[in-house]
């Protein structure tokens, strides 16, 4: 899994998304049957502000030798307000009904204390999710850090009276 910031000309191209992160069938370990993994895209810090979150599953999600694991959902959310937060549910499974997009723009914070921005993997009965041999989801965000903004105000404002 990689997470990193977006150049201004993405950041542009994206709505304002400031990282992106993409997952690979190589990130789902868990070896539990019909249980989930959470994958931590990034931290925040007190005062972030997660303005949208948005994802696109470039190549669907599946175990290429068992055509009967057929659902794997994907979530996203955070510590403080629960793995759908962000937006519910959505398959990624090609076996399954593939949503290839999910998007909020529902602004959440600030946070009052330190969190994360996470991905909610769920597997289905009977299967676990590090049998997934292939697939690839593109997950954009945009943080605001207002605090960070102020700060680094270099200007000052000449007033008169």
């Amino acid at each position: 899994m990689i997470t990193r910031p977006l150049a201004l000309h993405e950041m542009a191209a994206h709505r304002g998304m400031t990282h992106m992160t993409i997952i690979t069938a190589d990130d789902l370990t868990n070896t539990t049957a019909a249980a989930a993994q959470t994958l931590k895209l990034c931290d925040l810090v007190a005062g972030d502000i997660l303005a949208a979150i948005e994802d696109n599953v470039i190549v669907p999600f599946e175990n290429t030798a068992d055509a009967a694991f057929n659902t794997t959902t994907r979530s996203a959310g955070d510590t403080a307000t629960g793995v759908a937060a962000h937006y519910a549910a959505a398959e990624a499974n090609k076996n399954g009904t593939v949503v290839t997009k999910k998007y909020s723009n529902t602004a959440v914070g600030p946070y009052t204390a330190a969190d994360k921005v996470a991905i909610t993997f769920n597997s289905m009965a009977a299967k676990n999710l590090n049998a997934i041999n292939k697939g690839e989801l593109h997950v954009f965000f945009a943080i605001l850090r207002v605090d960070q903004l102020s700060k680094s105000n270099v200007v000052s404002l000449i007033t008169t009276k």
